[in-house]
């Protein structure tokens, strides 16, 4: 970074920190793509045995089979900031933990006694059920809603819970017995009501929250009838308000929506999107194997929906067509795939109803020819969006759209595979781009029903390319048993990997021994002693993220001590931070230091120091800022019209000339090194002086650059006895220290 774009960097400074991704809902959004596109860390140059892998893991009480979600920057009453995963067990806990370090958690709630699965003869999820849906968080209000199955004196409750993200504590209402009842006259209602039944409705797919409702589907425990599709919906204000109740076969039976645990899906608009299971279709009232489109008005009404021609074939032969649940792709399409191994695209813009050969709007064609497909992942990737999926005893296979079709032959497919295709899938990139996309994937090691699983990640342009697995090291990566279709959550550098082995697994770039090689004046680039408020900069390895990120401002105007998990210390003072990287931080020298002989300065990244350096302290160590981080040549100074001083552009003798530095060292008034500077400006203790050719300038300001920290501006009048000249030095005096030698002014 040269001199004038550091100047242009302090511009920049007031800015928020680089945006990072909040995963708030199952599956990355309610269009349930399975993709963050807004992972700027991890990217397929930096995922490989070497510099990937385990770096902690956070136990807990039960199984995990919800989506861990993740929030950033969470005021944790009285615990601090910190960026918070969210985890909820099968044993019905809760859990917030610092998602950048292993240790305790920062709170966690127990929401009552989950059911044992051999109540439900349950073979895989073993041995409770409990939360097993992912969650959904209000960043608004800071509650996250849940759902919990518990027994109780012998009798099955399903309750709504809304908790305080920041504390655990219940809110709004919650919890709320989920209870409904709608007109309906299958086997197992009475006088023409039909009344949800806890025991016999497992509550599989994710939460949904949209224009202030939350919505809660059910399914069956693995088709024991009686059994029916349900869609609640309950006010995110006043969980005891229950709003909407639909049920996708009142007069018959069946129509689970169960979805592998994929969410319903919504629009920008609010319309509600779902798949069906087995069950009878008469496209009136009962929505066996079909694709619903919902509106929520005075109750939630099917606006419009596909039920494939073979409906019956599938309901007869177990062929779910809702084992994937509706993704929301673009051109206004509905993606979905079935346990029949057939990718279904659908126009949501006219859905077709029921009509044989299925119209010509819905494309549909076998993608696995076993069958059992239970996940996929959708990426709007720049040459055309490709869809991931995996079938029984297959490979993992990538289709490309184009001009709105799927193309049915895979461009990209891995050349092993098999065994049952219980998998969690996730994609993450940067947007479209190519080098950025990966597909993680959490399998079965053997291809068992259950045991150890192993997390793959591959490159999501050519899946043919396996970037990492979490067996290439031996056990160092291992993570234990895979949990049933649960997605790992990819963010901000990091992959939460949800297990059956009662931890949570975190991933990432593998920490450098940290050690800081150097500690400049940022301005000057010399090496000496430190005065306060100066801004330095400091070398080393291991400092912080690998993508670069800025400084970070509160409401208050006031820097942080703590950007992307990077912390300076002098002694035991957190310093503010205007850049961090792996291998650079800039930061500013506390002001508490002044009168010390010397001070310690240590870096911290994810909660692991540097060993500490000692560095002698001074009133003032002047630096200015040059065009280039030598410290040397051309100064990066502006002429009196505010244009940049150079050969082309020279200033007159006479001439206002504005100097840019730091290192002045203490101020009146006294400043706060996290403040940005505002009036009445803070002006250097110290006297100041100017020497231009070796001649002393009249100095007509020397204090803080408005707006901005640790930044001297010394406007002065280029002496009338200047020799012009394209390199004339300059040098500024503060107190006894003089800034760096070398630094030049073009004058004409």
């Amino acid at each position: 970074m040269n001199g004038y774009m550091l100047i242009a960097f302090f511009l920049l400074c007031v800015a928020p920190a680089l945006s990072q991704v909040n995963v708030l809902t199952a599956n990355y959004g309610n269009r349930r793509t399975n993709a963050n596109l807004n992972e700027t860390i991890l990217n397929t140059a930096n995922v490989n045995p070497r510099s990937f892998g385990k770096l902690f893991s956070l136990p807990v009480d039960g199984q995990i089979y919800a989506q861990p979600l993740y929030v950033q920057n969470v005021d944790m009453a009285g615990k601090g900031v910190h960026n918070v995963v969210y985890v909820a067990t099968m044993r019905n806990t809760v859990y917030a933990f610092d998602a950048d370090a292993p240790g305790g958690s920062l709170w966690r709630v127990n929401v009552g006694p989950p059911v044992p699965s051999s109540d439900y003869n349950f073979d895989d999820i073993l041995p409770d059920v409990g939360i097993l849906s992912t969650p959904v968080i209000d960043l608004n209000t800071k509650t996250i809603y849940l759902v919990a199955n518990t027994v109780e004196n012998g009798k099955y409750f399903y309750r709504l819970h809304a908790l305080d993200i920041r504390t655990g504590q219940e809110k709004f209402g919650g919890p709320a017995e989920i209870q409904a009842s709608v007109p309906g006259t299958s086997i197992d209602s009475q006088d023409g009501v039909l009344t949800f039944n806890a025991f016999q409705h497992l509550q599989r797919p994710g939460l949904l929250l949209v224009n202030n409702t939350v919505y809660i589907a059910f399914g069956s425990h693995a088709d024991t009838a009686p059994f029916h599709g349900w869609l609640l919906g309950y006010n995110a204000a006043n969980v005891q308000q229950q709003v909407y109740a639909f049920t996708t076969t009142p007069n018959t039976g069946g129509g689970s929506i169960w979805q592998s645990g994929h969410g319903p899906a919504a629009d920008e608009q609010g319309n509600i999107y779902v798949v069906t299971g087995n069950g009878y279709y008469d496209g009136s009232s009962e929505w066996g194997e079909t694709f619903l489109r919902l509106t929520a008005g005075a109750g939630l009404t099917v606006a419009d929906w596909f039920t494939p021609d073979n409906w019956t074939n599938l309901n007869d032969v177990d062929n779910d067509l809702g084992s994937c649940g509706p993704v929301l792709a673009g051109g206004g399409f509905i993606l979905s795939a079935a346990k029949d191994g057939k990718i279904y695209l659908v126009d949501r813009g006219g859905m077709g109803h029921f009509q044989p050969g299925n119209g010509q709007i819905v494309q549909s064609f076998m993608a696995a020819s076993a069958g059992w497909i239970f996940n996929l992942a959708y990426w709007e990737y720049a040459n055309g969006p490709i869809v991931y999926i995996r079938g029984f005893n297959d490979t993992l296979k990538a289709f490309r759209m184009t001009s709105g079709r799927l193309e049915t032959t895979p461009f990209s497919q891995i050349s092993t595979g098999g065994g049952l295709p219980f998998d969690g899938m996730a994609l993450s990139a940067s947007g479209n781009a190519a080098d950025s996309g990966i597909l993680w994937l959490t399998t079965f090691v053997s291809g068992d029903r259950s045991g150890k699983g192993i997390l793959r990640a591959y490159a999501a342009a050519d899946i043919s390319k396996e970037l990492w697995n979490s067996e290439m090291n031996g056990v160092r990566d291992s993570y234990g048993n895979l949990a049933k279709f649960a997605a790992p959550t990819v963010a901000n550098g990091k992959v939460y990997v949800p297990t059956a082995s009662r931890q949570l697994v975190v991933y990432g770039l593998r920490p450098l021994i940290r050690q800081i090689s150097a500690v400049l004046n940022a301005a000057s680039g010399s090496v000496g002693s430190v005065a306060p408020g100066e801004l330095v900069t400091i070398y080393g390895t291991g400092l912080g993220p690998a993508q670069p990120t800025g400084a970070a401002v509160n409401s208050s105007m006031r820097l942080s001590t703590r950007v992307a998990g990077t912390r300076i210390f002098f002694d035991d003072q957190a310093a503010p931070i205007l850049y961090t990287s792996s291998d650079r931080v800039v930061a500013v020298v506390p002001y508490v230091v002044a009168g010390q002989g010397g001070t310690e300065v240590t870096a911290e990244f994810q909660k692991r120091l540097a060993t500490p350096v000692f560095l002698s302290v001074a009133d003032t160590a002047p630096g200015l800022f040059t065009m280039d981080e030598s410290g040397q040549g051309p100064g990066a100074i502006l002429n009196e019209d505010g244009s940049l001083n150079s050969p082309s552009n020279p200033a007159a003798r006479g001439s206002v000339v504005v100097l840019y530095g730091t290192g002045e060292g203490q101020t009146d008034p006294s400043r706060h090194e996290h403040e940005l500077a505002t009036h009445p400006l803070p002006k250097p203790l110290h006297p100041v002086s100017v020497l231009i050719d070796g001649q002393e300038a009249e100095v007509l300001y020397a204090g803080a650059a408005p707006g901005f920290t640790a930044l001297i501006q010394v406007n002065a009048r280029v002496p009338a006895g200047v020799t012009p000249g394209s390199a004339v030095p300059v040098v500024v005096k503060i107190g006894g220290a003089s800034s760096q030698g070398g630094v030049t002014l073009a004058v004409q």
